[in-house]
């Protein structure tokens, strides 16, 4: 059944949108408490997401890792303040004992736990399919939105390059970025369209790292939270929250790899024209209709 006593923010954005940082910097607010990234809403319970990992390759078995690292840093750092070994392997035990339940219940669980803070979360996983943001979407009737962009042309090539590391030539394919970036924000978009204006809001992860002193104090106040000096600054410090680095031991990620294992805010270029490579060989249909969503979302 959906609850109706929490009202959680999402952050709605494919991988590689600067998602990271950005709840790495929200969670400073002394009123929210910025989760890792959980991936609840692809996989119907525990149990599934325990094991996923499984009988995959290299890619998929690292991205399904990283994803339950996520859930073991929330859980051992909200039941014990604690990022540690011994932690991690104790929250994998306490999931394991709970492998029946349905994932949602986890966040309840979580959810619970900070209030009374609100509870944001983020993981592009819930917008690669219309199952999963569904899922997102109906699971808390009194959430928020946060639908984060970035420019199509850097994100397709920051997801090219990822994937290369992970899969070689495999799955690092120019137009595999494309399709991700654009299927991910017409899902989002079509889903938020019919909401409220005060259920959602539209941020480009270039202004929110770029301004963060303006573009802050505008979610602050989409939000009704304050945002004085004070609060401000420390938002600046995305590296003070509690998941910024890779844990204890090094090996837990929870976010994207780069941030996790060097947590910083970095300067980034301002968004540029919206022009594809020709040397990427994309159809002109696809590279329309990118050019046009990009416009809509504002660049």
């Amino acid at each position: 059944m959906p609850r109706l006593d929490h009202a959680p923010v999402f952050i709605l954005a494919p991988a590689r949108s600067y998602s990271t940082v950005s709840i790495a910097m929200l969670a400073q607010h002394p009123d929210l408490f910025g989760f890792p990234e959980l991936g609840l809403f692809r996989i119907p319970d525990l149990g599934g997401m325990l094991t996923e990992h499984e009988d995959q390759n290299r890619w998929q078995a690292q991205l399904f890792r990283n994803h339950l690292t996520g859930v073991l840093r929330a859980v051992a750092h909200l039941h014990e303040g604690a990022q540690t070994a011994d932690a991690i392997d104790r929250a994998e035990r306490w999931l394991a004992e709970r492998s029946d339940w349905p994932t949602v219940r986890l966040m309840d669980h979580l959810l619970d736990i900070v209030t009374p803070r609100t509870g944001i979360e983020k993981s592009p996983d819930s917008t690669n399919t219309d199952k999963a943001l569904d899922a997102c979407v109906n699971a808390y009737p009194n959430a928020r939105f946060l639908h984060l962009t970035r420019h199509p042309v850097t994100t397709q090539w920051s997801m090219f390059e990822q994937a290369r590391i992970w899969d070689g030539d495999g799955l690092g394919k120019i137009d595999r970025a494309a399709l991700s970036w654009f299927l991910s924000h017409s899902r989002i978009a079509k889903k938020l369209a019919p909401m409220p204006a005060r259920k959602w809001l539209r941020v480009r992860a270039e202004d929110l790292l770029r301004n963060p002193d303006i573009t802050l104090r505008r979610v602050c106040e989409w939000l009704e939270l304050p945002c004085d000096d004070g609060i401000a600054a420390r938002m600046r410090h995305p590296e003070d929250w509690c998941f910024a680095g890779s844990g204890p031991d090094g090996n837990l990620l929870g976010g994207d790899y780069k941030f996790m294992t060097e947590p910083a805010l970095r300067q980034i270029p301002e968004p540029g024209p919206v022009v594809f490579d020709p040397a990427w060989g994309m159809h002109p249909e696809l590279v329309g209709q990118m050019t046009r969503l990009a416009r809509f979302l504002g660049y």
